[in-house]
């Protein structure tokens, strides 16, 4: 268990945070659910190419949002570790799927026994053993994360250059490049966004009568009720809802047969088209390898994604309950970090004004062996440990790499959270810190998206090439460069973001 430091901002936090290049995410999220996030990537294992795991991770959590850093020096060994591996072991990807297989599959049948249980017929014990059980098989089961977060994140500009060097002589645009990279690295298979889509598409175009409608909408009820949850919230999708959605779906105009088709031949289109680059350009065999690696992270990645959604259901459950017995207001629970989950069973540590503080706005570091919390002015004074004030604007426009090709002009929309979404109009432009899926329904309005972080498996690249709209990702500044209302050009074939009015 790792232990907490109480003092402020101890000696080894400030070695780990200072002068440090870091990788920024910012979604709806509470330490509850993060801090095992943290303590499985910086977890050594046998299952881990050593190196491969990260150093630190540190958050920084108010009122329902996070801010989630990531240290560069760890993506950059991770992936350089990663990369040399892929050139000795073709199958490399293939072994460290299976070899997180078994812990997967026992995450999988806690949380369907979970949702068998009466949590309210559990005694203290009980309720606190399924706690642990909870904290401990989601740890085990996303301690791959760091591999496959350092593989996504420091190897896109790798790939490109590799992808540049061995077909650059064959290519006249710049536009041609964008969408061979685009198509090497598209995912080819389904995400499960893309899947719950599907199947109520189908549903709504083939339901046969009224029961069979009310029969396959409460089956889908129970498979998808969770695809809107968060980091931060659990909500429990009802059959009412995914009723309304139906209808929605055969009141538009949209031929649901023509999108149906569509959206299921996708993944098996890329898959064709990616065999054509790598049967015409003749790519050696690491950059073979590398794109299989990326082809199957993608899809571990979205499968991690779905665990943790799922993962978020159950602890809402678990420590909902706990809060309920102890007398807590069980948003003031999600401020705990697992290893309290005891204390707070037991006797009021952390306080109920420990966690008021933590909620008004806290910062977290883990590291192996340790973590700090920072609350108040030490949250500040972390802050600042790790950042220098930048003004940006004066600049007009942004780089990135294309992650889907094209262009679009429109309003640019920040997004800093699922809050955020419901100010998304057709047409727009989202611009955002990265995307996530429970900001699915302003992605589909989109004209286009841009985001400051992403690697080539990130969510928004998956998005937009299922979507087919332009997408330009890794710009590191675009938040912070336009505003609500600017209006924007996104040339996702040369990478570029311009602000054409103010």
């Amino acid at each position: 268990m790792i232990k907490a430091l109480s003092m402020p901002i101890p000696l080894i936090v400030k070695k780990k945070v200072e002068k440090t290049d870091w990788y920024h995410q910012r979604f709806d999220g509470a330490p509850l659910y993060m801090f095992p996030v943290c303590e499985a990537e910086v977890m050594r294992e046998a299952r881990k190419p050593r190196g491969t795991e990260a150093d630190v991770r540190v958050g920084f959590f108010a009122d329902g949002k996070a801010d989630w850093y990531l240290d560069m020096r760890d993506v950059r060994r991770g992936a350089t570790i990663l990369v040399r591996l892929a050139r000795r072991h073709p199958n490399l990807s293939r072994k460290l799927l299976a070899a997180w297989r078994g812990d997967e599959r026992s995450f999988e049948r806690f949380v369907a026994r979970c949702q068998r249980l009466n949590l309210r017929r559990c005694s203290d014990v009980e309720l606190l053993s399924l706690a642990l059980q909870w904290y401990k098989l989601f740890v085990q089961r996303v301690t791959s994360s760091a591999i496959i977060d350092h593989f996504a994140l420091g190897t896109d500009q790798f790939i490109a250059d590799m992808l540049r060097q061995e077909v650059g002589r064959r290519i006249k645009k710049e536009s041609d490049f964008t969408e061979i990279f685009s198509l090497a690295t598209a995912p080819v298979r389904q995400s499960f966004i893309s899947k719950a889509e599907l199947a109520l598409i189908r549903i709504a175009r083939t339901a046969r009568s009224s029961k069979d409608l009310a029969r396959r909408i409460a089956l889908h009820q129970q498979r998808y009720f969770w695809i809107h949850n968060n980091y931060f919230a659990a909500r429990e999708l009802s059959v009412r809802y995914f009723t309304a959605e139906v209808h929605s779906l055969r009141r538009s105009s949209v031929d649901l047969k023509t999108k149906e088709k569509k959206l299921a031949l996708t993944p098996s289109n890329n898959a064709r088209r990616k065999a054509t680059i790598l049967r015409t350009y003749r790519l050696s065999r690491h950059l073979r390898t590398l794109l299989k690696t990326s082809e199957d992270f993608t899809w571990w990645q979205d499968e991690r994604k779905r665990a943790t959604f799922l993962n978020i259901h159950i602890g809402t459950k678990l420590l909902g309950e706990v809060a309920r017995r102890r007398g807590y207001p069980f948003e003031l629970m999600k401020y705990l970090v697992p290893p309290e989950m005891a204390t707070v069973f037991v006797k009021d540590v952390p306080s109920l004004t420990d966690l008021h503080r933590r909620q008004r706005g806290c910062g977290i570091v883990v590291w192996r062996g340790g973590h700090y919390i920072a609350t108040g002015k030490d949250a500040g004074v972390l802050r600042r440990l790790m950042f220098t004030t930048k003004k940006r604007d004066h600049v007009r426009d942004v780089r990135g790499l294309s992650a889907s090709v094209g262009r679009a002009v429109g309003r640019a929309r920040v997004i800093q959270s699922a809050r955020d979404v419901g100010k998304v109009k057709t047409g727009d432009i989202i611009i955002a810190v990265m995307t996530r899926p429970d900001y699915i329904v302003g992605l589909k309005k989109a004209a286009a998206i841009v985001t400051n972080e992403g690697g080539i498996t990130c969510h928004a690249a998956i998005v937009a090439r299922e979507l087919g709209i332009p997408c330009i990702i890794g710009t590191k500044i675009a938040t912070e460069v336009f505003k609500d209302g600017d209006l924007v050009e996104v040339n996702a074939n040369h990478g570029v973001v311009t602000r054409l009015k103010r």
